[in-house]
């Protein structure tokens, strides 16, 4: 791969020379999302489309949780002789969503099932509070479709010399109130889900204390017993949750070899996983929420249901893959954004004449290849109607150079969006002199801290006196966790347009035998994350700008010992952000019109404030929305409240919320500034040669002198 960068201008080069129907459910779709493995060319050259359409209610505005006495829990304000409400699970019955609560008194616990029509009925009367306690002794419960209630919980035993214990019990109420029994579970594993299929099999998720590995075993509802001898390992890791599919146990999560979510259901004859939906190549947006529970219906639709982490606010929402019959606006891009896909479900369901189609083929597909043949679609005259700033950044420099993108300027002035309304680097990224060809619909600001002790003063460094100081310090430990030798160079390259003088651009020229250059291939060695050693200190670490409780001002840098060292620019430091939220238009798109609806959609102090009171949610871009944004989050967060057994304790990390830190806050995003994107293909070039160094087979002197060689053929290239 060492003539990558050559080659992917070479390629786009050529390549720009060259240049009504029934509604089918999931169970007949030929689509089922993009799954691992996918043909990425018949992806890309679709012609008939099919989206996961979403239809939502939110269930459950019940009033419960005001009943509670300010600032005490249920259970408090029942041994106070009241009444405590306490929520107990959120599930599918029968195929019907249902609560179930705890009423709380000194005399026991009443249990009640609540429909989503706010209609209640009483369970059990008088059970021992035992059974409701909150918090990490309690109970999770589940009734089935007989009536009957189970309730389980997992406890985590700390033992002096020996691994933490676990142990996990079942408990089942008859519908009658009797207690069939209370049983400790003979394995050492926390109970995650439960779940019941249609033919009565009730099923449990559990996760092995000791490997973290996940696995479905079948429950005896009779004894409460476990058949450990069928149990099926469940291969995903992340976001793991269990529900159903008629007689079969559905999972879904996503697994640090296949990171995207997905659907499956399970064979429990032969313990394989058997794929319903993937979400990644659909414009539907996995929340950030607690899933509670999954059933797939017999029409192949699929039910979700979803609370806040508290349990609150509970949303069902009902998917199913349909044929796009409105025109189709193609979102092109890599790895997957809820937010824009949440976004562009909104969109879709306001908009009669467009649907907007997320094209994101995620962490399992090759995403060199989905960017290569993005790039030569485009240059042919096709490709998506928009482009995320994910791709591949080396085709982006091509594209520019070659007018494959629109200009954005007359759209805003026709749509009364003016630069002044929004932070500087929302127009940013990818602009050429007054031409804007891009623009940054989330805030990701990128920055770095540096341990005092390295610099021995407080002044931010020059790249000079940056790797002077980490060479001659006399500490050890890595430059960042998680960069290896190549992260630790690129780090130190990439916000100087000149390679620090390196490259000379109007000379199409380039000198790399430097003595900087050799110090820096130094540090980047020795300082690399290589695994191979004990790391001591860790010398840097990322800025946070992603809410003002965590972003550091200068008073707290100084009491933290840190020094703002990056990202370093030709003309100083400042903060960067991430072109993953960045977005073009195809200068050959037949659907302009469309495309700029939806971006201009996203760019809408409507838009930017939907759930902008979520700390979760990164800071909007307008100003006047970041503005109320920002106040908001003060006075929400900013607060102490009794919370988790009356315990008084902030409900954020941080206390500086004075006028002077939002100053250094809003001074720091407004300085934000783009990364170069011209010397994306040389630094290419430099981490490929630069690897038999960081590997010991070449020397500096060598690697310096084909880098030269190779910086210069690609400048000459572009004379």
């Amino acid at each position: 791969m060492k003539n990558k960068s050559v080659l992917a201008t070479f390629l786009l080069s050529c390549a720009l020379l060259a240049a009504c129907g029934k509604k089918e459910p999931l169970a007949d779709s030929p689509y089922q999302g993009l799954t691992p493995g996918a043909d990425l060319a018949s992806f890309t050259e679709r012609t008939e489309y099919y989206d996961i359409t979403v239809n939502s209610d939110d269930l459950f505005d019940l009033d419960l949780w005001d009943k509670n006495p300010p600032d005490r829990t249920a259970e408090v304000a029942a041994l106070m002789g009241g009444k405590g409400y306490l929520l107990l699970g959120t599930q599918f019955c029968r195929g019907e969503p249902v609560q179930l609560w705890a009423e709380l008194s000194s005399k026991g616990s009443d249990i009640y099932l609540y429909r989503k029509d706010g209609t209640s009925r009483r369970l059990l009367q008088g059970i021992s509070s035992s059974y409701t306690a909150s918090g990490a002794m309690g109970y999770q419960w589940y009734i089935d479709r007989d009536g009957d209630l189970y309730c389980y919980r997992s406890i985590s035993y700390v033992q002096t010399g020996k691994k933490d214990k676990v142990e996990s019990s079942i408990a089942k109420f008859l519908s009658t109130g009797e207690v069939l029994y209370t049983v400790m579970l003979e394995s050492d594993a926390w109970i995650e889900d439960f779940c019941q299929t249609e033919d009565g099999g009730v099923y449990l998720l559990l996760k092995d204390s000791e490997n973290s590995s996940r696995f479905l075993a079948q429950l005896d509802p009779s004894t409460g017993k476990l058949d450990m001898a069928s149990r099926i390992k469940i291969p995903l890791e992340f976001g793991v949750y269990l529900g159903s599919a008629g007689d079969f146990p559905v999972v879904t999560g996503s697994s640090s070899i296949d990171p995207d979510n997905r659907v499956a259901k399970v064979n429990t004859s032969d313990g394989s996983l058997i794929p319903i939906l993937f979400f990644t190549g659909t414009s539907y947006g996995w929340r950030k929420a607690d899933l509670q529970d999954i059933q797939v219906l017999e029409d192949g639709y699929l039910d979700l249901l979803w609370t806040d982490s508290n349990g609150r606010n509970c949303l069902l929402e009902n998917l199913h893959m349909e044929k796009v019959e409105k025109i189709p606006i193609l979102v092109r891009g890599i790895y997957n954004d809820d937010w824009l896909s949440d976004r562009a479900v909104q969109f879709n369901a306001g908009s009669a004449t467009y649907h907007v189609i997320i094209e994101k083929c995620g962490e399992n597909n090759d995403g060199e290849d989905f960017s290569r043949l993005t790039s030569i679609q485009i240059g042919s005259g096709g490709g998506p109607d928009i482009l995320c700033g994910d791709i591949y950044l080396d085709y982006i420099v091509g594209m520019l150079e070659k007018g494959a993108f629109e200009a954005l300027n007359p759209y805003m002035e026709a749509s009364d969006i003016r630069e002044e309304d929004y932070f500087p680097f929302v127009f940013s990224s990818w602009r050429q002199s007054e031409n804007i060809y891009s623009i940054n619909y989330r805030m990701q600001l990128l920055g770095e801290y540096i341990d005092e002790d390295v610099l021995g003063n407080r002044q931010t460094p020059d790249i000079e006196t940056l790797v002077d100081s980490l060479l001659s310090w006399k500490g050890t430990g890595i430059y960042r966790s998680g960069y290896d030798p190549a992260a630790v160079l690129k780090a130190f390259l990439q916000g100087t347009d000149s390679l620090w003088g390196m490259v000379n651009w109007e000379e199409g020229s380039c000198d790399f035998n430097t003595p900087l250059f050799g110090k820096l291939l130094e540090a980047s060695k020795q300082y690399g994350d290589t695994g191979r050693t004990a790391p001591g200190s860790v010398i840097t670490k990322p800025a946070d700008f992603e809410s003002l409780f965590w972003f550091k001002g200068q008073a707290e840098l100084e009491a933290d010992g840190k020094v703002i060292s990056g990202v370093l620019f030709d003309d100083g430091c400042h903060a960067t952000f991430s072109t993953k939220y960045t977005l073009a238009m195809n200068a050959n798109s037949p659907n302009k019109e469309g495309a700029w609806e939806f971006i201009s959609y996203l760019l809408s102090e409507d838009c930017q404030s939907r759930n902008y009171e979520d700390l979760r949610q990164l800071p909007p871009v307008h100003r006047k929305v970041f503005e109320t944004w920002l106040q908001l989050t003060i006075e929400k967060y900013s607060v102490k409240r009794y919370q988790n057994g009356g315990l008084y304790i902030p409900v954020y990390y941080g206390s500086d919320t004075s006028e002077e830190k939002q100053a250094e806050y809003l001074q720091a995003i407004e300085g934000a500034r783009p990364l170069p994107i011209r010397t994306v293909p040389i630094l290419t070039i430099l981490l490929e040669e630069t690897e038999a160094y960081f590997d010991g087979y070449k020397s500096a002197e060598e690697v310096s002198r084909t880098v030269n060689n190779r910086v210069q053929l690609y400048l000459d290239e572009r004379k």
